[in-house]
Formats: structure tokens, sequence, C-alpha cells
């Protein structure tokens, strides 16, 4: 058997260091695969809450990059909701992390890391049938791993979850604090969008940075494109998505296009263009 496996991401999570990764919306295991073996991402983000991923597809899609890469890219689901039925399937499926949407209080954030871990840490069951093979590992040793190496992140994107930031963030277990920008901006009165410089966004990613700094968690996000990406480094985030699969396989398409043409970008870029009927 070969040798076990660390969750990579998390490692770089709770030592401080950038966890880059990438939203995965195709659900197409070919290109999972080709992109877990560039080994470029530390991690890819199946998200089963806004696309029609079912779960024997992400079951293939964590097999796919947990194995191509050798542990080196991280396979982590964001659930539909932070409940028992859908962490315990994402992780029996092989996630090796989860992402929970909407989690506005400490009580929620402390129920998802209970569904997430084993006895004595929570109340996850045992007995799925492949998770351990992410790991290289087998039954017994992923039985005694998996709480150390399940990633938990927590989606804050309502006003309600960023006045409850602090006490979030002081729940044992919660690994990282990620925005949900588009979310967070409708929630505070603002149209959707990545980033912006609206104060009360301003204001509202701010708290959440200070919160995970003072708590020693590592605080996310979700941009659209690596310019994006690269600023929210700098402003402190350590876990940033840098798009998603199908976002940048359009604005890469369209780049090509406008070269070979000289046609301009449309105002949103290439990713929103529409030529339909």
């Amino acid at each position: 058997m070969p040798a076990m496996r660390n969750n990579e991401t998390l490692a770089k999570v709770k030592s401080g260091q950038l966890a880059l990764g990438l939203w995965f919306n195709s659900g197409n295991h070919a290109l999972a695969r080709l992109l877990a073996a560039q080994g470029l991402m530390d991690w890819l983000l199946v998200d089963t809450e806004h696309c029609p991923t079912d779960l024997s597809t992400v079951a293939v899609l964590c097999a796919a990059i947990a194995d191509v890469s050798g542990g080196r890219t991280t396979p982590l689901v964001r659930v539909v909701d932070g409940t028992i039925h859908h962490i315990k399937q994402a992780l029996d499926a092989g996630a090796q992390g989860v992402m929970c949407p909407l989690v506005d209080t400490p009580e929620q954030a402390a129920r998802i890391v209970g569904y997430a871990k084993y006895p004595p840490q929570g109340v996850r069951g045992n007995g799925g049938l492949m998770p351990h093979l992410g790991f290289a590992m087998n039954r017994a040793q992923y039985t005694e791993a998996a709480n150390r190496e399940t990633l938990v992140a927590v989606q804050i994107e309502t006003k309600l979850a960023v006045e409850n930031v602090d006490a979030i963030a002081a729940v044992p277990g919660v690994d990282v604090l990620f925005i949900g920008p588009n979310d967070l901006h409708i929630s505070l009165g603002y149209g959707p969008s990545y980033w912006s410089d609206a104060p009360l966004f301003r204001a509202a990613a701010d708290k959440v940075l200070a919160a995970a700094a003072r708590h020693g968690k590592a605080a996310g996000i979700l941009m659209g494109n690596a310019t994006q990406a690269k600023a929210r480094r700098a402003d402190g985030f350590t876990f940033i998505g840098m798009g998603a699969d199908t976002l940048t396989l359009l604005n890469a398409v369209g780049a090509g296009y406008a070269e070979v043409t000289g046609a301009a970008a449309p105002p949103g870029g290439w990713g929103t263009h529409l030529r339909m009927g």
C-alpha cells in the first residue's frame, strides 16, 4: 500500500500558509483528474449546493482528485446544508473537508463540527465504504486519523453571520471562516459581487479577517480571477478560491477569441457572454 497521506490543505490552513484552490462546478471527472494531476491547486471544491452533482459523481470526483495527485490536491465538498445527512454523505463519499453555507450562529457552527467528527469530538457514524482510500489508509487507520485530518469551513454570508462572527470563530474545530461574497453583498443591500468598495461590505470583510486572526482560524473567500485572488492574499486572506473551472474555461476561450478577432470583452468579462438561439 502507498504511504499514508495527510490533508495537505488543512496543514497549510493550520500553519497560516496560502491554500489556493478552485471551485469545481462541471462535475466532469476527466477535468478533475487533469487539474489535480497538474498539481498547482491545493484544493478543488466540488459544489453540490448550486450545481447538479449527485453523490455518486462526488465519490468519483473525490477519488480522482486524491489519487491522481497522490494527496497533493485535497478534495473538498460544499454541501447543500450543514446537516448531519449532507455532511455524513459527503465525507463517506471521500471528501477530505466540507464547506457549509449560511452559517449564522456559533450553535450552527458547533453542530457542523460535531457532524464532521467521530466521537468523542462529534457524532459522525463509522462505516464509510471508501473514504479511507483517498488517504491511502485502511479503515482502522482512517477512523483514528479522520478527526484531525478533516477540514471544516463555515460560510459567512449574511448580516447576522457577520454580527456573530467572533463567536463563530471561537468554536473549536472550525478551521476556515469563508466569506460568500455574492450572498454577503446581497444580505447587506448591494448587488452580487465578488468584491467591492461598498462600505458595509468592506467593514464586514474586515470584521471576518479580524475574528479569524484573533482565534487562529483561516479567513477564506472566493474570487472571480487570479488578479482578484492576488489582491485578497495581500488583504490577509489565506484560503482563496481563484474562480471556478467553468468560469476559467469561458474566460480563456473568450480571451482567445478576442485575440484572434479583435473583439472587445463584454462589460462583465467573457465568462458572462451569451449568444444563444
